[in-house]
């Protein structure tokens, strides 16, 4: 029968377990693992959350940047450079290729 007991030799298991045995041992093992787990953190990891912790208080749009860019090319000043911004975009592409 699929899904049903099996047999073995016309022998079918014992699917009754005596409950006040089973309960009994596996409370008393739940206790003993709970009394002795126990967690370590490295301090690379406490580091590894701290600056995470940093990371996160820093804005995403730097004003001081984006108000030095304004005034700039609103006053004319601003010049575009060619050369770098292609050798920034391929530095870009290789390393999202390598990643």
């Amino acid at each position: 029968m699929i899904g049903g007991p099996l047999k073995i030799d016309g022998v079918a298991p014992n699917t009754q377990i005596a409950p006040e045995k089973s309960q009994g041992k596996a409370s008393e093992r739940s206790e003993e693992v709970l009394t002795k787990d126990q967690v370590t953190v490295s301090e690379a990891a406490k580091n590894i959350a701290r600056l995470m912790v940093e990371v996160s208080n820093i804005p995403d749009i730097r004003t001081d940047k984006v108000e030095e860019l304004k005034n700039a090319i609103n006053s004319g000043t601003y010049e575009v450079k060619g050369n770098e911004i292609a050798g920034k975009i391929i530095k870009e592409a290789l390393i999202d290729k390598l990643a």
